[in-house]
């Protein structure tokens, strides 16, 4: 049997019941009560393994379950090597190019690691996110250059264009480590409290990694980025969630200093409410007292337990806009339309002095070629 947004239950053969073992390893981890007694089948366990991988749970799954096997253990103990190689990574960098940029952050990776898992080797991720301020691109991209990075972007032109125009910035480390830093958290056409409400400029605090301190969101503001995060996916991976659920559990009373944060965005309120209500749904209860309609929750657990396909292109974006009022939707069209991206970087490389000409070009390359 597997968990429904109404709270029934229904079977599906094909389909494995890993839902169940994710809360209970989730809950046994955090401390929490009513861990529940959900057992590995035999004959599932090769099956948990890429479940696990493509969900971003190896770590959870191999603390929690002390019959998961020997691939999910080996996987879990290789990325909790890695994270602790992320973690120094991101502690030197820090130190590096803060001195620098007043403004800089690290977002999620380590820092979520620490804030919201028992133990910071359980979460699993790939590369390090940092947010700068805008006008402090190029102390940040010099500062990479002496840790030892080269831009992925190798063009200056389309780098800056990419830059400006919020899209953002990656590094790459011949060592392996991956950068990312923005200026925004999402995408410039995705809804996020700017003018409406700016208190979350001031979410931010020192967190502890390994050995050093780092800036990182609050709790509260990771939490919401979280919820945004998943939504902006389609549900896409149970670790967000898991990360959801964890802060939850760790923080008590974050929901509503999450709601303030989100406040007058009606966007971001509902999309919180949507993933803390699913993160109770799948590790709950007594993780949040969000409320969301069935239907939103039923979705989640479908595309996530497998039973529904992952959603991509018009569908994901029809699937932001149920969170959204009429004005952000029409916002958010707009916007997705009119920004340039990199198409039209690629398609006519201007100067940076001229690039505002690109919202004139943008329009002519979508008539000729389309967008």
């Amino acid at each position: 049997m597997r968990l429904t947004g109404d709270g029934g239950e229904c079977s599906n053969p094909s389909v494995d019941d890993f839902l169940p073992l994710a809360r209970r390893a989730f809950r046994a981890l955090h401390g929490l009560p009513d861990a529940g007694n959900a057992v590995l089948a035999p004959d599932a366990r090769d099956r948990l393994f890429p479940w696990a991988r493509r969900h971003r749970l190896t770590g959870l799954l191999q603390a929690g379950l002390p019959d998961a096997g020997e691939a999910l253990r080996a996987a879990a103990y290789g990325q909790a090597q890695h994270t602790a190689r992320c973690a120094h990574e991101a502690e030197r960098l820090f130190a590096l190019l803060a001195p620098r940029l007043q403004t800089l952050a690290l977002l999620k990776g380590p820092a979520l690691a620490a804030q919201a898992w028992p133990e910071a080797g359980l979460r699993h991720f790939d590369d390090l996110d940092f947010l700068c301020a805008g006008r402090d691109f190029p102390a940040f991209a010099a500062g990479m250059a002496r840790a030892g990075y080269a831009p992925e972007v190798r063009d200056p032109r389309r780098r800056s264009h990419l830059w400006h125009y919020g899209w953002g910035a990656s590094f790459r480390h011949p060592d392996g480590f991956m950068v990312e830093v923005k200026r925004r958290f999402f995408p410039p056409q995705y809804p996020w409290p700017c003018l409406c409400n700016p208190s979350w400029k001031t979410a931010f605090a020192n967190k502890k990694l390994e050995n050093a301190d780092v800036r990182v969101p609050t709790p509260a503001l990771h939490l919401l980025l979280g919820c945004l995060h998943a939504v902006w996916h389609g549900w896409a991976r149970l670790a967000w969630i898991a990360d959801v659920a964890g802060l939850l559990a760790r923080h008590p009373g974050i929901f509503s200093q999450a709601q303030a944060l989100a406040a007058r965005c009606p966007f971001a309120e509902n999309a919180l409410a949507a993933g803390c209500g699913v993160a109770e749904a799948i590790f709950g209860p007594g993780l949040c007292p969000a409320a969301v309609p069935p239907g939103v929750v039923g979705q989640a657990i479908a595309l996530l337990d497998g039973t529904a396909r992952a959603m991509g292109g018009g569908e994901l974006r029809r699937f932001h806009r149920q969170f959204m009022t009429k004005t952000e939707v029409f916002s958010y069209r707009l916007r997705r339309i009119a920004t340039p991206g990199d198409g039209d970087f690629r398609w006519i490389s201007l100067p940076p002095a001229l690039r505002g000409l690109y919202w004139l070009l943008r329009p002519l390359r979508g008539a000729l070629i389309g967008s």
